[in-house]
């Protein structure tokens, strides 16, 4: 699912909807439309989130959908030929999304800690994220330990770094610490972006964090921002999503691969641009090759290049004129 060389992009849809089915499927098509990788709801029962005392309590109830409703939702991603992820926030609303055919569950900051989830998700086979927003190394190094404790070992796990705080400053994004983190852990790492909708680096945030490693890139969107519905703070609308995802596609092909290989327009470079040993007098047929008698230049010259000191000091095996390449075959 998660490759070095190809940006997964994640649709998030948070609680934009707000409860609502028919807009979450809206979202959905829009999601399928901007050709992104996959879509990612928020998942839970009020009870399992909060007490009811907790100022969003009601919200949370509002947002709770039935089992049927869920898989609705995943079918619909699946239809579209999209990948349908969610957060989860308890253990029920986990066993849940694996009994309608969730394709991977995010472990949200807020559960870092929550040991039985954790445990879990370890055992369920699927394709996790695990976010750092608001955790230390030390509690991340426990949590993937326990995530790894269970299941096949090389199910996909993936660092995702960035928190949401409406939204997110710019100069709190602390890339830096996404690469660290992964590196530290030895995960894939990708990047939640929740820098404002609007801002000018809504953008370039996310190019920064695919340039250093991210291979995976959540971003929020909703249906208008200017209805300032849930979560629209640091979301695009349809049609900048699609812009979004055109960029980060492009922004694929500039990644090769870690590989020592010449691609042929990089062979045609290199042969156009290479110094050639070239002759600055005339070399007489057996005389030694000496300082004064080459230079590196440019010339047409359809051969490997050499260095200075691959002919120094050798013997000439003809007449080489000045300005004239001298190869392999010239010298002894």
């Amino acid at each position: 699912m998660f490759s070095a060389d190809r940006t997964f992009v994640i649709c998030e849809q948070s609680q934009t909807h707000e409860g609502n089915i028919g807009l979450a499927k809206l979202l959905i098509r829009a999601a399928s439309a901007a050709k992104a990788d996959a879509v990612k709801f928020q998942t839970f029962s009020a009870d399992e989130l909060a007490v009811p005392s907790y100022k969003y309590y009601s919200l949370f109830k509002k947002l709770e959908w039935t089992a049927k409703q869920w898989k609705e939702l995943i079918d619909e991603c699946h239809c579209l030929g999209l990948k349908a992820m969610s957060d989860v926030f308890g253990l029920d609303s986990a066993k849940m999304l694996a009994s309608v055919g969730i394709d991977a569950i995010k472990v949200h900051a807020t559960d870092i800690l929550n040991r039985p989830l954790l445990e879990e998700l370890a055992g369920m086979d699927l394709p996790l994220l695990l976010s750092s927003g608001g955790s230390y190394l030390a509690e991340m190094k426990k949590a993937v330990k326990i995530l790894r404790s269970r299941g096949k070992p090389d199910r996909p796990l993936v660092l995702m770094h960035g928190f949401q705080s409406y939204p997110t400053m710019i100069e709190h994004t602390n890339l830096l610490k996404m690469k660290h983190f992964g590196d530290q852990l030895g995960l894939f790492y990708g990047f939640a972006d929740h820098i404002d909708g609007k801002h000018r680096q809504n953008f370039s945030l996310c190019a920064m964090a695919v340039g250093m490693g991210a291979c995976v890139i959540e971003k929020h969107i909703t249906i208008n921002r200017a209805l300032k519905m849930e979560d629209y703070e640091s979301a695009l609308d349809p049609v900048g999503f699609v812009d979004f995802v055109a960029k980060i596609r492009e922004l694929d092909k500039a990644k090769g691969r870690p590989e020592d290989v010449l691609i042929p327009v990089e062979e045609n470079y290199r042969k156009m641009t290479r110094k050639h040993v070239v002759a600055l007098r005339l070399v007489s047929r057996g005389s030694v090759i000496v300082v004064g008698d080459v230079a590196l230049k440019r010339a047409a010259v359809d051969a490997e290049p050499m260095n200075l000191e691959c002919v120094l000091g050798k013997k000439a095996l003809r007449d080489i004129a000045p300005h004239e390449a001298i190869l392999a075959q010239d010298i002894t």
